[in-house]
């Protein structure tokens, strides 16, 4: 069952990544330093939004296994109790050895509506569609890190990357996680049917938030 899921969880990330115009863009041929300035600036906002994501996530499920699997993964975001090494103070340190400020950059709009929709629709969901949404976040972060630091690596060979690094180990991790844990919740809830449908929202969230993205470093040059 867990192979199955995760097959199938990974078709609709490879579909995902097929038809989101921004893996057409993101090409090292075709990003420049401005162009990724831009997006590394911009992606700090959506680095900065995720332990909140997980928490209210964390809330919502009504079975331990799958509360306590969500908590273990904010305890690793927010650094495990320490501060500077949550996530977010770990890509903050690549864009500092990178030469990229953020203190002036104001967040998009795309962003905050990105978090928006996830928010509401994790504040209005069944627990199901909860899980869900979260797994969609997880399945898609190794594909598209791995993606996105085979363009900037070489463009700032001198950055501490161990954002980028750290979240391909871990990432491998989640996803075994909480593919087991739809697995449990499913056979002790049922609601399958409404994990695909969490599922398939958070790609929708998502994809707007790539195409907006992509049109934002790109300076609207771009169109699929």
């Amino acid at each position: 069952m867990v192979r199955e899921i995760g097959a199938t969880f990974n078709g609709f990330v490879g579909e995902f990544m097929e038809r989101t115009p921004f893996f057409e863009v993101w090409k090292p041929e075709l990003v420049d330093p401005k162009m990724a300035g831009k997006f590394l600036a911009t992606f700090d906002s959506l680095v900065k939004s995720f332990p909140g994501l997980l928490a209210a996530g964390a809330a919502r499920m009504e079975d331990e296994g799958s509360r306590a699997t969500l908590a273990v993964n904010l305890y690793q975001e927010c650094g495990e109790g320490d501060a500077t090494r949550s996530h977010h103070a770990i890509y903050r340190k690549f864009l500092a050895t990178a030469g990229i400020q953020v203190s002036a950059t104001e967040e998009q709009a795309f962003t905050a509506e990105w978090r928006e929709k996830l928010t509401e629709y994790i504040q209005i969901s069944v627990p199901q569609a909860v899980l869900g949404v979260l797994a969609a976040g997880e399945f898609l972060a190794q594909p598209v890190l791995t993606r996105i630091f085979s363009v900037i690596q070489p463009l700032y060979p001198k950055a501490d990357t161990e954002y980028f690094t750290y979240h391909l180990e871990l990432e491998e991790n989640h996803v075994r996680e909480i593919t087991e844990t739809i697995v449990k919740s499913e056979r002790k809830n049922g609601g399958f049917e409404e994990i695909v449908a969490g599922f398939k929202f958070g790609l929708s969230v998502w994809e707007d938030y790539f195409k907006s993205l992509t049109d934002f470093i790109a300076e609207k040059q771009y169109s699929r």
